[in-house]
């Protein structure tokens, strides 16, 4: 008999965790999404949801990384996304779209992947036509309990990114984040320091083939490391435009540097003449080590000082580094249109306000070397 009690009572634990169980699969495949933008949870009111193996995200989403405006007509049940540049008009129940432009004339039917869905007083979209709608991606994370949203080029969003932009090489805990983009611009910065975090209004184009730099070291010699940050703000032929800001994370302060091609503008002055068939270039460095550089172009006094002209240009071309502890910019020299001779190369130090210019040299390129006087 107590083995008949125990045996039952034994079938019933198990057939009471067996229903546990169930009731717990079934509870985990019920329980809502979670909806991250830019690595940020949002609007947990209305979570995303499958339907007919369709994942679908509320149009509220697009309000939290999109500029664009959101108007529900109740009469007509529709649901009508206004940008800068078109409206575009969504029914539930259709996956079809009304397009229009607002800047000029003209409009088109276009299409969802899936139909739009009206469920609790919301309006849900396909995630897969965030895309098309925004350029931004949906993914639904490993595990299926999340669905991330990462805006594409065109973005509003204010949050920092989950994954910093550049993080400083050799220097795990230094690391820069977007605050702000605006279409191809990003409109401010959050710098990271050892945890600790700070905005900066800088604005700078978004180029991705030429990312932020950043490098942590004592570049002013008082004993603590500075971060500096250097942007490219453009390239193109004979051209390159980089912007350097060097910061004392202690107090968040950003030091004054003067740009390298005002900086060498300042002590290099610079002379071009013809002589008989050559055009000679006349250089003089000032500073601390003062120097006078002439470079001889031959058989080129045909070309005439209209193409050369009377001085040398600087700055087309500059390059910002770290190395060994010293903030070291390299800066073109260049005569005519295009015509490089070398590179001015600037070794910055301390100054009463920030940082200023150490020591300049020229340094010709190997093919303008022997060009160069003895």
């Amino acid at each position: 008999m107590k083995k008949l009690i125990a045996a039952s009572a034994i079938a019933l634990l198990i057939a009471g965790h067996a229903a546990a169980s169930s009731i717990n699969i079934a509870h985990s495949a019920a329980a809502p999404l979670a909806l991250k933008v830019d690595g940020q949870a949002v609007l947990p009111q209305v979570p995303p949801f499958h339907s007919n193996g369709i994942l679908y995200v509320p149009a509220l989403a697009l309000k939290e990384f999109y500029p664009i405006q959101l108007q529900w007509n109740n009469v007509l049940k529709q649901l009508t996304l206004t940008t800068g540049w078109d409206t575009k008009v969504l029914t539930p129940g259709s996956s079809s779209i009304q397009v229009r432009y607002t800047q000029t004339d003209g409009s088109y039917q276009d299409s969802l992947e899936a139909t739009v869905i009206l469920k609790a007083g919301h309006v849900y979209i396909p995630a897969d036509s965030l895309n098309s709608l925004t350029g931004a991606t949906t993914e639904l994370e490993s595990g299926g309990t999340r669905v991330v949203i990462t805006p594409g080029s065109l973005s509003t969003t204010v949050r920092v990114p989950a994954e910093p932009l550049v993080v400083a090489g050799g220097h795990a805990k230094v690391k820069l984040y977007a605050a702000l983009k605006d279409g191809n611009t990003y409109k401010g910065f959050i710098l990271e320091v050892n945890g600790k975090k700070h905005s900066f209004d800088w604005t700078v184009d978004r180029d991705f083939s030429n990312p932020p730099q950043l490098f942590y070291a004592d570049v002013d010699s008082d004993g603590k490391p500075e971060v500096t940050v250097v942007f490219t703000l453009g390239t193109g032929t004979s051209l390159v435009v980089q912007e350097v800001h060097v910061v004392k994370p202690e107090q968040w302060k950003e030091l004054s540097v003067p740009a390298a091609e005002q900086a060498a503008s300042a002590v290099v002055s610079s002379s071009i003449s013809l002589d008989k068939k050559d055009v000679l270039l006349k250089l003089e460095l000032k500073g601390a080590t003062p120097s006078k550089v002439t470079i001889r172009i031959p058989d080129r006094a045909e070309d005439g000082l209209k193409y050369f002209g009377k001085t040398a240009g600087i700055g087309a071309v500059t390059y910002y580094s770290v190395k060994d502890g010293k903030l070291l910019a390299d800066t073109s020299l260049m005569v005519g249109m295009t015509e490089s001779m070398g590179t001015l190369k600037l070794e910055y130090k301390a100054g009463t306000a920030g940082l200023e210019l150490g020591s300049i040299i020229f340094e010709p390129h190997d093919s303008t070397q022997q060009f160069v006087e003895k």
